[in-house]
């Protein structure tokens, strides 16, 4: 267990029964660093204090599966108009066809993973819903979360009452 996910688990116990995602092929299996494997091992997908939502590969839900999410997110991008994000992802030689979706918000934010180098350095670009702003993270998925929930990271799209005093996970925390 790395160092980002053993605080992370400290600060946010994993739910005892995580509901971890089926095997997907092989071929989906590589965009996913072994970082975010581990990550997803330890919880399971689900939802991070009722707003940051973690995605894995095989998921059951389309919406929380990263191969799904990843190509509605490209879609969506394709046809926009987001020329700061653009030329962020063109100094890395990538587009946005290139990037991979690893979470998203209740708000219709969206984590992605720019994948430039080793796997589990990829840097995360964190859009805002409607692409009016962005971030990008020199961070593993794990980093990242571990980041926001302690708020050594803050982002501006983000509202100001996440994370909670106490950040809880759940698989579901709207049943």
């Amino acid at each position: 267990m790395s160092n980002d996910l053993r605080e992370l688990t400290a600060l946010c116990p994993p739910p005892a029964a995580p509901v971890r995602p089926r095997r997907a092929g092989a071929a989906v299996e590589r965009t996913v660093p072994d970082s975010h494997r581990a990550l997803v091992d330890a919880y399971g997908v689900g939802c991070f204090d009722e707003f940051l939502w973690i995605y894995g590969v095989g998921a059951e839900n389309p919406h929380l599966d990263i191969a799904a999410a990843t190509e509605v997110t490209r879609t969506i991008l394709r046809g926009k108009p987001i020329p700061r994000i653009r030329a962020a992802l063109a100094a890395h030689g990538l587009d946005t066809d290139d990037l991979v979706q690893w979470g998203g918000t209740d708000n219709g934010d969206v984590l992605l993973w720019v994948p430039v180098g080793a796997p589990d350095a990829w840097p995360t670009l964190i859009v805002e819903a409607g692409q009016l702003d962005f971030a990008l993270v020199a961070e593993s998925s794990t980093r990242v979360i571990l980041g926001l929930l302690t708020g050594s990271l803050r982002v501006r799209c983000f509202p100001e009452d996440f994370p909670s005093e106490r950040p809880e996970f759940a698989i579901n925390p709207y049943a």
